[in-house]
Formats: structure tokens, C-alpha cells, sequence
């Protein structure tokens, strides 16, 4: 893969106020009731890409980054898809590229810094722009570490070509001072080179260029079969351009609350995910293998891959038992 990113017009990761304003629909809660539709969906397909952040989606967020991991279940699901040929696999996380690929290792391709940079099959590719501003970045965040010092539990991680505040653990009186105070140095020392978006607990420091998760998730399908589905899992705002840029062939997912998507379909947490995971790598894989033929109607079948949602939330079993 060549360092060149696409032309196409890109897709900026939209902060809070323009995910929330942009749209009023929610995504529907993923339950056995929509395996028909999925079905429907991977049919024709020749080949499945499935992007999948980290945070919050394989791991559970944890207090302290450092500890976070990918639960045993999604660990396990994971390898078992990155092993089949018809799928492509990746893992696109705001975490730096280092840092994502020590946390779970089967995928051909990661993205990391919300896409800025990418590792695929032994070629390592980066956002020029990015590259050309991470002096810039390492300076907001050095003067940050001093100048967040006094607040108790706030933390500056360097990543390199991006840099995040951490507020999880900061009192909650104290979370507006940390705002006001990273936006004072970002405006400062950055200029119209860097911008601030926010994400959950923290505040996310990068160059400012029209490129995010969605613009990598697109180069990624841009390489693979034409056939190809590409499906997408996250729980944050910098998901919701790889939400619109799988849309509206491809199945986007995203985990946790309720709130306003571009995802189709919502599940509850990362245990939820792993479901999603092994059904994927039990029926998406057959039905891509073997050909829609395989299963004449869509519409009604009850297949026994399906019993992989069982593993869900309850509300699953009791739909598909009712089928």
C-alpha cells in the first residue's frame, strides 16, 4: 500500500454538538429479530471487512488506559475471523499504532491515531500532514503536563501525530477547568495546525485535516473486491464517520447508549460485541463462502450459527426462541 490517502472528498469526525444536530435517529437495538436482515445484507457478498474500534468495543473502558484489554470472548472471536479468507479484518482505534497493536494481535490491518496512521501486511503509512505537525502536538502536550499538573487525576497522553486529555477520573467540578485549560494551550501553541474535539472522558488534540476513522475505513474497502461488505464496530463520536462511510451497503454497529447514529443497529457493551463476532464468523463467513444459494429464504430461516447470539443479552434468546 502506497502512502498516498484517497482524493475523495474526506469525512471530518464531527464533535458533540454536530453528531447531536446532524441527526435525530437512533440506532436500533441488534436483537435475533435482525438476522434475517444481516443475512440479507452478507448474501451477495464475496468478501467481509469488519472494522472494529478497541475501547469500548473489544475492551471495556477501565479508569486506568494502560490496563484496558480485549475481553477473553472477542480475544477469541477475533482470531477466528482474521483467520478466515473471505475476511478482511482490522482495527481502527484513536490509541497510537504502537500502542493498538500490542493489545491484540491477529488483524491484517490497523489504523491507528483515528486513522492518521496505517499498518498493513508489513507497509506502514502516515497522514502527511500529521506528520509534519507532530512537533506540535509533543508541544501542547508537554506544556499541558504542567499546566494540568495541580488537578488532581488529570493526564496527558502523547501519541505521537495526536494527543488526549484524560478527565475519567478527574473530580467532576474540576472537568470544565481542564477543558478551559487545554483549549487556552491548543488555541495558543497550535494555532489553525491543530483542533480540539472531545470524545467520552477525554478531550482529543490532533492536526487539523479533513481525515478521520471514516476516511481510513474507506481506503481500506477502496483495496479489497468490489464485492466487498464492510461492517463497523464502535461506541464514540470519532466513530460515527465510519458509521456514514460503511452506509448504506455495509452493517455499522455501534455499542452503548442510545444516542442519536449514524450506526444501523446498537448493542449494550463489549460482551455484546463478542456475539456479534462469532455469528459473523460462523454464518457471515458461510454465507460469503458458500453463496447466498446456499439459503434460499432469507426471509424466515432459523440457522443453527445463529445460536452464537445466545451468548447476548437475554432479549436475543427470547426473540429467536419466538421465531
Amino acid at each position: 500500500m502506497s502512502e498516498q490517502h484517497s482524493s475523495t472528498e474526506p469525512t471530518r469526525e464531527p464533535d458533540e454538538t454536530t453528531q447531536h444536530s446532524s441527526t435525530d435517529d437512533r440506532p436500533t437495538p441488534l436483537t435475533g429479530e435482525h438476522l434475517p436482515q444481516l443475512r440479507a445484507t452478507l448474501a451477495d457478498a464475496s468478501h467481509l471487512l469488519v472494522c472494529l474500534d478497541f475501547d469500548g468495543t473489544l475492551a471495556p473502558i477501565v479508569d486506568d488506559p494502560d490496563a484496558a484489554a480485549p475481553t477473553a470472548a472477542n480475544e477469541t472471536a477475533v482470531a477466528s475471523l482474521a483467520a478466515a479468507k473471505p475476511v478482511t479484518t482490522a482495527i481502527v482505534s484513536g490509541r497510537g499504532l504502537n500502542d493498538v497493536r500490542t493489545r491484540v494481535d491477529e488483524p491484517r490491518i490497523y489504523a491507528g491515531n483515528h486513522g492518521l496512521e496505517l499498518a498493513w501486511d508489513g507497509a506502514l503509512a502516515m497522514h502527511p500532514a500529521a506528520r509534519e505537525r507532530a512537533a506540535r502536538v509533543e508541544a501542547v502536550c508537554e506544556t499541558l503536563e504542567t499546566v494540568l499538573e495541580p488537578i488532581p487525576n488529570a493526564r496527558v497522553e502523547n501519541k505521537r501525530l495526536t494527543g488526549t486529555v484524560h478527565v475519567r477520573t478527574v473530580p467532576a467540578g474540576a472537568r470544565p477547568v481542564v477543558r478551559r485549560l487545554t483549549r487556552s494551550v491548543v488555541e495558543r501553541l497550535g494555532g489553525d495546525d491543530l483542533e480540539l474535539s472531545p470524545g467520552k472522558r477525554i478531550l482529543e488534540i490532533g492536526p487539523d485535516v479533513d481525515w478521520g476513522k471514516g476516511d481510513a475505513v474507506s481506503l481500506i474497502s477502496s483495496e479489497l473486491p468490489a464485492e466487498t461488505v464492510p461492517i463497523y464496530i464502535g461506541d464514540d463520536v470519532t466513530d460515527e464517520s465510519a458509521f456514514r462511510a460503511v452506509a448504506p451497503d455495509g452493517i455499522g454497529i455501534r455499542v452503548g447508549d442510545d444516542e442519536p447514529s449514524a450506526a444501523s443497529y446498537r448493542v449494550d457493551s463489549p460482551d455484546d460485541v463478542a456475539g456479534v463476532l462469532e455469528w459473523l464468523g460462523a454464518a457471515g463467513v458461510s454465507l460469503v463462502t458458500e453463496g447466498s444459494a446456499t439459503y434460499p429464504d432469507q426471509s424466515d430461516a432459523r440457522h443453527d450459527d445463529d445460536q452464537r447470539f445466545e451468548r447476548g443479552p437475554k432479549r436475543w434468546s427470547v426473540s429467536m426462541a419466538n421465531e
